[in-house]
Order: structure tokens, then sequence, then C-alpha cells
């Protein structure tokens, strides 16, 4: 029955369009955040391995929360150690836990993001670390798959790494060896793409996931990896066509549930970067208020594709926190 409930009460708000009502959208981020909170254990993880903090430690910072300044400074530091805890000093890889370099992609891009508003040297050597590796496990293609060695790659995994690149380039760690990662990674992306706004799982080829709202989280990935490596123009050839998919079937794919987390969080920054503004405004009128009616009473999110509420309720603070702009990745 509470299945039914939900869903009638997405179609309302997809079909309603509003914009959010500010309060409800702040008390559902302050409940969120209470709710990550309590899920930080006493070494300071959230939920399964570095890639998951990371997230829950993107999710602080969404809400101004630093490592030193905020309500949440305690937990956003300790989420931070417990990152750099989690690296092999050997290699720099922080994906030996739950999440591969998915979690190593995530994880870098909380460490940047960290290193641009409270710098250190030790935080800046994890980074640097970090980043080498992702410059030695790029493939012949331009992208990046599961394991840290350059073999394979997926655009879902490439956008992981694409935008850990672009937030440690923009505090400056990387140079000219991630410009170059970053200008490979484009040409990989471009032969993903299938012509119609959407994106292929590999460059191989392959139609699931390509069409309609089951098509958003490639497409969107597709969309920021151009971004994140410097394509903005609305009249990119992928780009453009990339945007108007998202445009067109980010609302079907909000009624779903399959990598409903994974493909709103690229969907979200899609529309927040696009040079439409008005992308921005249709989405959020859209998503805030979805996003709001799946949040469980104990102020969490469901886990969906991920293990565990850290996972889901980490991804849907950072969607509802964007406009804030606290994040520097995420600013225009």
């Amino acid at each position: 029955m509470r299945a039914i409930l939900l869903v009638l009460a997405l179609l309302s708000l997809l079909r309603a369009g509003d914009a959010p009502n500010q309060a409800a959208l702040d008390a559902s981020i302050d409940k969120g955040l209470a709710a990550l909170a309590k899920l930080q254990d006493a070494e300071g993880a959230i939920g399964d391995g570095a890639g998951i903090t990371a997230l829950a430690g993107m999710a602080f910072l969404s809400g101004g929360h630093t490592p030193v300044r905020g309500l949440y400074a305690a937990n956003c530091a300790k989420a931070l150690r417990s990152v750099m805890s989690r690296q092999d000093r050997a290699s720099g890889y922080l994906g030996n836990d739950y999440g591969n370099m998915y979690g190593h992609g995530f994880a870098t891009l909380f460490l940047a993001e960290c290193y641009g508003m409270e710098p250190s040297e030790p935080l800046r050597r994890s980074l640097e670390a970090a980043i080498d590796l992702i410059h030695r496990s790029q493939n012949a293609e331009g992208g990046w798959r599961y394991q840290p060695v350059p073999v394979d790659a997926d655009i879902s995994v490439t956008i992981c790494q694409v935008m850990a690149l672009r937030a440690a380039w923009n505090v400056g760690v990387g140079g000219k060896a991630s410009v170059e990662a970053s200008a490979r990674a484009i040409a990989y992306v471009r032969r993903c793409a299938t012509g119609g706004g959407g994106f292929s799982y590999t460059a191989s080829g392959g139609s699931w996931g390509t069409e309609g709202p089951e098509g958003v989280p490639r497409a969107a990935a597709g969309a920021m990896s151009l971004i994140g490596a410097g394509v903005t123009a609305a009249s990119d050839p992928h780009l453009g066509p990339a945007l108007r998919f998202i445009r067109r079937h980010v609302g079907g794919h909000l009624q779903g549930t399959q990598y409903l987390w994974y493909g709103q969080y690229y969907a979200a920054q899609a529309m927040f970067h696009s040079p439409e503004r008005a992308d921005w405004t249709a989405y959020w009128n859209l998503a805030a208020p979805a996003l709001i009616a799946r949040q469980m009473n104990d102020g969490s999110w469901p886990a969906l594709e991920g293990p565990g509420p850290a996972y889901g309720t980490a991804m849907a603070l950072i969607i509802l926190q964007i406009p804030n702009q606290y994040l520097p990745i995420f600013q225009r």
C-alpha cells in the first residue's frame, strides 16, 4: 500500500511541476543531515567503503558543513579522516573496499573539494596520489573500468574519474596530465554516443539502457563527462542532444527505481550546468518535490541500487543542496 501511495504522490508532483516549498525543503534537508550523521561509526565511516563515506561527506559540504565549520563539522572531519585512512599507501587507490573505481572516483572528488576549502599538506599528498592512480588507470580508448588498471572502459565509471580530475584541477592538482587525460576521455565518451542523445555502456555499443527513462543515467553520465572535461556549448553534436534527451525523459526516470540515485545525481548536475538556464528550473520543479516525497520517516532515503541507507541519503541530500553552490564542483 505504501508503494502505491508513493507512486500516486510522485505522479501528482510531477504533473504539478510547481517549485518546492522552501520550508518543506529546509525541513527535509535538516532531517536528512541528522539521519546521515547518525549512520556514522566511531571511526568516521558512513556506509560501506571510502566511496560512500565520501558521498556522505559531500552531502555535509553541500550544506556548508566543512571539516572546520558548521553544525556537522565534526562529522565531515571524521569522514575525511576515514577516507584518507583507507587509501593504499603504495598505489594511492581508494577503492579497495566496497565500490572499486566508482568508489575511488567519488573519494577523490571529496578529497579535492575538501582541499579547496581547507588545504593541508597531508590532504594534498593524498589527493595527488589518488589523481596519479586515475592517470595510470586510463585505458587506450580514453576511459576507465572497475579495476585500477588500463584494460577496458565503460561510461559509468569514466564519469566518476572525469569529475575527480576536474575537481582536482580546479585546486591546482593534476596539471598537464589531467588536461591530456580529459581530452582522451572526451574522445571516448563521443564514441559511446548513440546519435539520439543516449550513450551506450561501452564504446562497442549495445542498445540496453540507451532509450527512454532507463537511458537517463548514461545520458547524464555522458553529458557531465563532456561538461566536466570542458565541453559546454549547446551546439556541441553530442552534448546538445544529451541535454535534450535528459530534458525529455528525466521525469519518467524520477518515477522509477532503476539506478535512480546515480542517474539523478548526474542528471541534476547536467541540468544545473546546462547552457539553457531554463533546464535547471524545469528539473528542480520536478525533482525536488519527488525526492522529498521519497524520504522516510527517520529522515533517510531508501538505498535502492546502493548498499544501505547512507548511499541514498547522501545522494538525495547532494541533489537537494546543489542550489547552495557551496561545492566548487557545482558552481556555475
